[in-house]
């Protein structure tokens, strides 16, 4: 499994991380409330640090930053960490001013270009991707934050993000955008991903947001057609672009991890890129845009 280490111990041993610091924007300070003793070794992940890499993050944000709802990403700095060894993807996290706003996942477009990447997610919200802020939090709940503890980012593709989180001989698998501790238990459960799962999207640093729609967000709960409904047929994007243009209240269900974790999210619209490349918008903490060639094959669809 591809993955990433952050060692963590006591709070008055965090400032270290200064340390070894990811790739980052002059504007802010990393300035995460997690204690840390260090982060991983660097590894040949860490080696990006060409202009080409930052003007592929800036150009995106500045794209992205047009669009409703992600117009505070104008002022936003970012930082990057490796998604992990082999992987050639990174978490961008973004802050405006103090406060997280979003998030992209990156991959190089070609491993052995190094001046090519492609865009895998993105989304918006004070609780972004692999937020530390968001970590913190579930590790206070679980009453980890004065132990001793390993945290590991595990990114198998969209809707395939977590933590995992050792203590001694307890081990937890912490989703690593909703903070929520899932009830998975084994290395086992987390590599039962859909072979398809890798990141599908071909949206390259050239390409640009050429339609977009957004609709009102709404709690997947307050209705339950998914929960013993019949999925609706809507077997291309533009169909699927057609029923949100008329208002239809869409909620997209994924059956993650053999069926151990259901998880329904509201459509709340779609990004659609000059290649035709298409992301739908779903509400998780914030708009998440997961690409559709991928969400097609992960989920189902429920008036």
């Amino acid at each position: 499994m591809k993955r990433s280490t952050i060692w963590l111990a006591g709070l008055f041993l965090w400032t270290s991380l200064l340390a070894a610091k990811p790739l980052h924007t002059a504007a802010l300070p990393d300035n995460p409330p997690i204690p840390a003793t260090e982060l991983a070794p660097a590894t040949s992940d860490l080696t990006v640090t060409s202009p080409t890499f930052m003007d592929a993050v800036n150009g995106w944000v500045k794209r992205i930053s047009s669009e409703q709802g992600f117009e505070a990403w104008k002022q936003a700095s970012w930082t990057s960490s490796p998604l992990g060894p082999g992987t050639h993807g990174w978490i961008v996290l973004l802050k405006a001013g103090t406060a997280e706003v979003g998030y992209m996942v990156i991959y190089a477009a070609d491993p052995n270009d190094p001046s090519k990447y492609r865009l895998a997610e993105y989304g918006r919200g004070s609780k972004p991707l692999f937020s530390l802020n968001t970590l913190y939090q579930s590790l206070v709940q679980l009453e980890l934050i004065h132990s001793s503890y390993k945290a590991e980012r595990w990114y198998s593709g969209p809707l395939y993000a977590v933590w995992k989180v050792t203590s001694g001989t307890e081990q937890f698998i912490i989703d690593a955008k909703s903070g929520e501790v899932l009830p998975l238990t084994s290395d086992k459960q987390l590599e039962e991903v859909p072979s398809d799962k890798e990141p599908a999207s071909s949206v390259l640093t050239k390409h640009s947001i050429m339609s977009s729609l957004q609709l009102e967000s709404f709690d997947p709960y307050d209705r339950l057609p998914w929960v013993k409904g019949t999925p609706v047929s809507l077997d291309t994007f533009g169909t699927l672009a057609n029923a949100l243009k008329q208002q239809s209240r869409l909620t997209y269900v994924a059956e993650l991890y053999n069926g151990s974790i259901t998880l329904p999210l509201a459509v709340t619209g779609y990004h659609q890129w000059t290649n035709e490349e298409a992301f739908l918008l779903l509400e998780q903490d914030g708009p998440r845009a997961i690409p559709y060639s991928a969400a097609s094959k992960l989920g189902k669809l429920f008036h």
